[in-house]
């Protein structure tokens, strides 16, 4: 299998190469009104003393815990409903999966989450005012519960039958706000996920609903995918390619424990995003593993430590984001001794990565993935996110901040019991990667590209340091109405729209329509994005 840091190299170079156009003897990127995000160096032409880096998350703490009547995991590890054990692993997997959005129509934000994979249970839903005081309505038919509502029974294959999903419980399951529908269209909301069901059952299921709460199958319920599906399953709408996207685990060995070798598989839909009437029409983009530089194996095995164990993706801005689930994967049970809820361990644990792509299918994992720089990184001996800080199916951008929900637990994968909590997280805007200038002066020149506004809005984050920023033309020449000393230095600053401004000209309406490059001068700073206005 080839190397995935070729990969994304190639598709970097393809992505820019198709996106110039000849102009002169140089080629100009279009990259409209676009804000240009520093992911990697596709914008990017020169670097002095300048490095790319990896933003983290602020943690704001938890803000939901399970509760009955639906989520079986009260949260105290030793005092569970029924008299027994908080959690027993394949029973209660409070928010394991989970999905937050801001529903615009509702003007709330809206959860969907496992409540369980206990028999009567399944989704389970939540909304909040704030993100953070939640509640969960009785939704439920019988109004005894927060769960989601299903038209007609599964077909469980294996049993060759059909049953109610609330006799199995479901598994990998998230909802998806399809942005390409109104709201109240029968397909707005989308659901992926398989039955509580393993062999031939572990298949990729589509579920569709008006509202979120009542919901239908496509297929009629029947697989729409082969095997496996034993992670987040999810279903996208794609703004570049105008197609559905749909991803779930690959098969690459036998499934479950110790031998399972976890990889992806990311589809496309290929009859006019009809899932009505064709709901099987995936075609296969691209099937991989996490191909880590680190090649410790699981003991006794061949298997890698370091494994994808799900892939949430995300867009913005232009670019997907792959929230890149990595299990620290170890023997089941595991090695390292007893329940241990105060020690934090370093083997069968989880964190995320964020991975940039610009095509939805290669991703790029050198910037954190592999060099373990996670977004949100689990918390110290003692604490409630010590083993375990996994992601959610969304990130939702509020208030001029990426607001990051993520499941929380204090033991580790194998362990039999543990506790769950969903937690928040809070990114500067545009802040997961970012270019950072420190005690020596920096320099940032641009690609050329062709101006479509009047002028720039910057993310920066100068306050320790300066900005400047001049304009070249596209053979990197001195522009003199804007650069030199016709540029203003901006010291101090903290803005996520600084609008730069010149001595002799207070805007760049004068360069509409032309190729420019831009020459960022910077110290001590971190440089976020950049757009045209």
């Amino acid at each position: 299998m080839p190397k995935l840091t070729k990969l994304a190299l190639i598709v970097i170079a393809l992505t820019f190469t198709s996106a110039v156009t000849a102009l002169g003897n140089e080629k100009t990127i279009k990259i409209g009104q676009q804000k240009q995000l520093f992911v990697d160096h596709f914008i990017i032409e020169n670097l002095e003393n300048v490095s790319l880096e990896v933003g983290q998350a602020d943690k704001y703490g938890v803000i939901m815990e399970p509760s009955l009547p639906t989520d079986f995991q009260t949260g105290q590890v030793h005092d569970g409903p029924d008299g027994g054990a908080g959690y027993e692993f394949g029973e209660s997997c409070f928010c394991w999966f989970f999905s937050p959005h801001w529903d615009e129509s509702k003007k709330k934000f809206r959860l969907w989450y496992m409540s369980s994979k206990r028999p009567g249970s399944g989704v389970a839903y939540a909304e909040s005012k704030d993100g953070i005081n939640w509640e969960k309505p009785l939704i439920a038919k019988d109004g005894k519960s927060n769960l989601i509502n299903w038209a007609k029974p599964l077909p469980i294959l294996r049993q060759n039958k059909k049953r109610d999903l609330m006799e199995l419980g479901l598994d990998g399951s998230t909802v998806t706000i399809d942005p390409s529908l109104p709201f109240g269209h029968k397909e707005k909301y989308k659901i992926a996920f398989y039955p509580n069901m393993g062999g031939k059952d572990a298949a990729t299921r589509l579920g569709y609903s008006k509202d979120g709460i009542n919901w239908e199958f496509y297929n009629d319920g029947y697989p729409v995918t082969g095997r496996a599906a034993d992670t987040n399953n999810q279903i996208h709408w794609s703004p570049k390619t105008k197609k559905y996207l749909l991803h779930c685990r690959q098969d690459f060995a036998a499934g479950g424990g110790v031998g399972e070798l976890r990889g992806v598989r990311i589809m496309e839909h290929a009859k006019e995003n009809d899932l009505i009437n064709h709901p099987t029409a995936w075609k296969t983009l691209r099937t991989f593993t996490l191909e880590d530089p680190n090649k410790s194996t699981i003991a006794g095995t061949n298997i890698p430590v370091y494994q994808i164990h799900t892939f949430p993706m995300w867009y913005y801005e232009g670019i997907w984001f792959a929230l890149t689930d990595v299990l620290a994967a170890t023997n089941r049970p595991v090695p390292e001794g007893k329940q241990d809820f105060f020690t934090r361990h370093e083997q069968g644990v989880w964190e995320f990565y964020m991975s940039p792509s610009r095509d939805a299918v290669n991703y790029d994992f050198s910037l954190a993935t592999y060099p373990r720089k996670p977004l949100i990184p689990r918390g110290k001996d003692g604490s409630f996110d010590k083993d375990c800080a996994r992601p959610p199916s969304n990130i939702i951008t509020h208030n001029d901040e990426h607001w990051v929900y993520y499941l929380a637990t204090n033991e580790r994968w194998g362990a039999r019991k543990w506790d769950a909590r969903l937690a928040l997280a809070k990114v500067r805007l545009d802040g997961f990667f970012y270019l950072h200038s420190k005690s020596n002066e920096g320099k940032v020149i641009t690609r050329p590209f062709i101006l479509e506004g009047d002028n720039l809005e910057i993310n920066v984050n100068a306050l320790n340091g300066f900005l400047k920023v001049e304009i070249l033309d596209e053979k990197r020449n001195d522009i003199p109405q804007f650069s030199g000393n016709s540029a203003k230095t901006y010291r101090g600053h903290n803005s996520l729209r600084l609008k730069p401004a010149w001595s002799r000209q207070s805007d760049l309406s004068s360069l509409k329509g032309k190729a420019i490059r831009i020459r960022f001068t910077l110290q001590n700073t971190k440089l976020y994005s950049f757009k045209a206005l």
